[in-house]
């Protein structure tokens, strides 16, 4: 081969390996952990963002901030309290670590009520209650929403994010349990918590539901 066929050989084969190099920089991380992915908006979570078909967060240590479903969310942290703005309303979740974990207070203005014990989460986000169990990958159990209830519901969050510090993974599993809500913006809403409440105060006593 003379000198100069070999020469642009190498030149073709470095200029392949540089582009291949480029193109692997542009690939999307590998690292995240997927939560949500039955819900409207199926999120990857990774050490510092939180990414979904319409949500785009930057995760710290002790907060973050972006978009989730196109709203506004800033939020703060540590091991007892998690305030800031959700969705343009304010939030303010107290926590509490000990034989159980409990998040108590408000959402972008929505209630929310969780227990973790052992391998049970019951709680209330929004106007939806959960009573379920651990599963591989998250919960599977029971969720009413002031409708027909649903049975074998399974919410996706593993347990990997659930060992996340006390502020963040109470946080996320609020944040993710919210994605299940088809229309968020009237979902957590005020009014329609009124209005919820109206409609079962005049309900017939028969259709009250127990879970067994």
């Amino acid at each position: 081969m003379s000198r100069s066929l070999l020469m642009s050989s190498l030149l073709v084969l470095g200029l392949g390996v540089g582009c291949t190099g480029v193109g692997e920089g542009l690939r999307p991380p590998t690292d995240g952990v997927r939560m949500g992915q039955g819900s409207i908006e199926p999120m990857v979570v990774s050490h510092d963002a939180i990414t979904g078909p319409s949500s785009s967060l930057g995760l710290r240590e002790d907060g973050m901030r972006g978009r989730f479903r196109d709203r506004p969310v800033d939020l703060q942290w540590n091991y007892q309290q998690v305030t800031g703005i959700f969705g343009a309303q304010p939030t303010k979740l107290e926590l509490s670590e000990g034989d159980d974990t409990r998040v108590s207070g408000t959402l972008g203005g929505a209630p929310v009520e969780v227990l973790l014990k052992d391998d049970v989460l019951v709680g209330r986000v929004g106007v939806c209650s959960y009573y379920l169990k651990r599963v591989e990958g998250g919960y599977s159990g029971k969720r009413d929403c002031a409708g027909p209830l649903e049975e074998q519901f399974l919410v996706d969050f593993p347990e990997s994010l659930q060992a996340r510090p006390l502020g963040q993974m109470a946080t996320l599993l609020a944040l993710n349990l919210a994605s299940y809500t088809e229309s968020y913006s009237s979902a957590i809403s005020p009014a329609r918590f009124t209005t919820q409440r109206e409609r079962m105060r005049h309900s017939p006593t028969t259709n009250c539901r127990k879970w067994q």
